[in-house]
C-alpha cells in the first residue's frame, strides 16, 4: 500500500502546471519524498539537472526509490527497532541429524544451515550458534532462553509448553524399519505389540508412541544411526525415523539386512521454533520464511540430499596397470595375456556398479511407492489422495468441472474378520481394491481411507454418472467368488463438490449418504439428493 501511494505520487510530480520553474517545483516535493531512502544527496538540486524537463527528472528518481522500496522486506518500525537492538540472534540446533542439521567441528552444517543464512541475508543480521552436544541439550536451551530459536522443529503438546512456531516450511515421511527377516511379521506399528522399537531420545515420535501405543516397549537411543544399528545386531525389532535420514545411514553404513516396513501416521513438519516469551520474533521470523523462493527450498534440497553413487578407489589396481605396462615393454606375449585379464577385470568392475546403480534406483522407487500407497492394497494411502484432491480443487476454481466424492465402506466386515480370520479379512480387502482399479476410469483417483473404508475421486463426473459408476462396483462383486471366503458387499455414499465447499464439508456429505446406506442394510448407494430427502 505505501509503494502504490508513492508511486501515484511519483506520477503526480510529473505532470506540472505550466511555466513553472524546474527547481521550484522539485526540491520540496524530492527532498520530502525521497530523502529516507537517497540521504543528503537529493537536498539540493544538481546544476547537471537543471535543463532536464521536471516529468523526465521526476520519473527518473521516482523509479530509483520504487526498485529499492520494493527489495526491502516490510517490517515495521517496531521490528527495525528490535532487531536493532538484539544486534545478534542465537540459535541452537541437532547436533546429530543429518541431512537436516549436524555439529561437526563445532561447525553447523545440513539443510538447517542453509535456512538460516538465508534468514540472516533477508534480516540483514547475523545468526550466531550456541553449540550443544546432544538434542535434549538444545530443547532445553530454548526452554531457558540461552538461544533464540531452533531452526528445524515439530510442533508437540510438550513443546508448546514453552515454545511458539512457525508455519511448516519443510516436510518429510516418517518411516518404520525392521530387519529383512521380519518383513513378513512386521507390516506396521499394530504388528509391534510386545515388542521393542527404537525412538530418539527426545524426538517427536517418541512423545507421540508414547501416548498413543502404550502397548509397545520404547527402547531410547541417542540417534537414529545408533538406533538403525541395535535393530541390525537384533537388539531391537525396530526403529521409527526420518525417511530422508535412515535412507541416508542404510545407504552409507551398508545396513543391507534392514528394511522400511511402512510409514508412520505422522511425519516430520518441520518449523521455525522460538522462545514462548519472544512473539516479537516469531513474527520477523515468519515474514522472512514467507519470501522463501520454490528455488531457495530446491537449492537446499539438492545441496545436501545429492543422488548418485560414492566408489572407493582401489589403489591396489593402478599398481596392477603400471606393472603390466612395464611387462608390455618387455614381452609381447604377455602384454596381449596382462592387456586381457586387466579388461576382464574392469568389465566386471563395470558390471557391479551397473547393479548396485539399478539396485539403488529399485529402492528409491519402493521407497517412493511406500510414501504413497497402502501397504496392504496398493492403492493411494490417506496423506496422497489428500494431496491429489487439493490438485484437483484449485484445478476445479479454474475450470468448474462436475467433480465427484465416492465413499464406500464394506458391509459387516468386522463380522467377517471375528468369523474368518484376519487373513481372509487381508485378502478381501485385497481383492476389493482390485475391483476398485478394474471399475473406474484411469482418470479416477481410488484410495484406502482408513479399516475398510475407501474412496473414489472422480472428476468430470455428477451425481447421475457416478450412481451408474457405484452400481457397476455392486455388480463386478457379485460376480467375485472365492472358496473358503464369504461374498463381499459394500455400501456406497457419493457428494458432488459445491463451490462454497472444503474438502472437510464435501467429505462429511457424502460420509451422511453412506450413513443412510449403511441404515438401510448396506449393498446399496445414497446419494446426498436422497439423504437430504429423508
Amino acid at each position: 500500500m505505501k509503494i502504490r501511494a508513492f508511486f501515484l505520487l511519483c506520477v503526480a510530480a510529473a505532470t506540472p502546471p505550466p511555466n513553472m520553474p524546474i527547481a521550484s517545483i522539485l526540491k520540496p516535493i524530492i527532498t520530502a519524498a525521497h530523502r529516507p531512502l537517497l540521504g543528503s544527496t537529493v537536498s539540493s538540486i544538481s546544476p547537471r539537472f537543471q535543463n532536464l524537463t521536471l516529468a523526465s527528472l521526476s520519473v527518473y528518481l521516482c523509479a530509483l526509490t520504487f526498485s529499492a522500496q520494493a527489495s526491502l522486506l516490510a517490517l515495521t518500525p517496531a521490528q527495525h527497532a528490535y532487531l536493532a537492538s538484539k544486534k545478534q540472534l542465537t540459535y541452537c540446533v541437532d547436533p546429530n541429524w543429518m541431512p537436516f542439521e549436524a555439529i561437526k567441528n563445532g561447525v553447523h552444517i545440513g539443510m538447517s544451515k542453509d535456512y538460516v543464512e538465508l534468514l540472516s541475508t533477508s534480516l540483514e543480521i547475523p545468526f550466531v550458534l550456541v553449540p550443544t552436544s546432544r538434542w535434549r541439550q538444545t530443547l532445553d536451551y530454548l526452554d531457558q532462553g540461552r538461544c533464540d530459536l531452533i531452526p528445524m522443529l515439530n510442533r508437540t503438546e510438550e513443546r508448546e509448553a514453552y515454545a511458539k512456531f512457525s508455519e511448516v516450511y519443510l516436510t518429510d515421511p516418517n518411516v518404520l524399519v525392521v530387519r529383512n527377516s521380519q518383513m513378513s511379521s512386521i507390516k506396521s506399528l499394530s504388528d509391534l505389540r510386545g515388542k521393542s522399537l527404537a525412538v530418539i531420545d527426545g524426538y517427536m515420535q517418541e512423545e507421540n508412541l508414547r501416548n498413543a501405543h502404550p502397548e509397545i516397549a520404547l527402547v531410547r537411543v541417542a540417534s537414529e544411526l545408533a538406533g538403525l544399528m541395535r535393530v541390525s545386531s537384533g537388539d531391537v525389532d525396530a526403529v521409527a525415523g526420518s525417511l530422508l535420514a535412515v535412507t541416508r545411514h542404510i545407504q552409507n553404513a551398508g545396513l543391507s539386512n534392514l528394511h522400511i516396513a511402512t510409514d508412520l501416521p505422522q511425519g516430520d513438519e518441520l518449523r521455525l521454533a522460538v522462545n514462548k516469551n519472544n512473539p516479537e520474533l516469531l513474527a520477523i521470523l515468519e515474514l522472512a520464511i514467507d519470501n522463501f523462493s520454490y528455488q531457495d527450498h530446491s537449492r537446499i534440497y539438492s545441496n545436501w540430499n545429492p543422488i548418485g553413487i560414492t566408489a572407493k578407489t582401489d589403489y591396489s589396481l593402478t599398481w596392477k596397470v603400471g606393472l603390466a605396462l612395464l611387462l608390455i615393454l618387455l614381452l609381447l606375449f604377455e602384454r596381449y595375456r596382462t592387456s586381457k585379464k586387466t579388461n576382464s577385470l574392469l568389465l566386471e568392475k563395470n558390471m557391479e556398479l551397473k547393479a548396485v546403480h539399478a539396485q539403488l534406483s529399485i529402492q528409491h522407487k519402493h521407497l517412493l511407492h511406500l510414501a504413497t500407497h497402502d501397504n496392504l492394497t496398493g492403492l493411494l494411502n490417506r496423506k496422497s489422495i489428500l494431496e491429489h484432491i487439493e490438485k484437483e480443487l484449485i484445478r476445479w476454481r479454474r475450470q468448474e468441472f462436475p467433480l465427484t466424492l465416492l465413499v464406500l465402506d464394506l458391509d459387516k466386515f468386522k463380522s467377517i474378520n471375528d468369523q474368518y480370520g484376519h487373513n481372509i479379512g487381508d485378502s478381501i480387502l485385497k481383492t476389493f481394491a482390485a475391483t476398485l482399479i478394474n471399475v473406474v476410469r484411469e482418470t479416477d483417483f481410488c484410495a484406502r481411507w482408513g479399516g475398510e473404508e475407501f474412496i473414489i475421486v472422480s472428476s468430470n463426473t455428477d451425481t447421475a454418472s457416478a450412481s451408474i459408476l457405484a452400481e457397476r462396483i455392486h455388480k463386478k462383486l457379485e460376480t467375485i467368488t472365492k472358496p473358503g471366503t464369504p461374498v463381499a458387499h459394500c455400501s456406497i455414499g457419493i457428494a458432488q463438490y459445491r463451490q462454497a465447499d472444503d474438502f472437510e464439508q464435501w467429505f462429511e456429505r457424502a460420509d451422511k449418504a453412506l450413513y443412510r446406506a449403511k441404515m438401510r442394510g448396506g449393498k446399496c448407494t445414497v446419494t446426498e439428493a436422497e439423504n437430504s430427502k429423508e
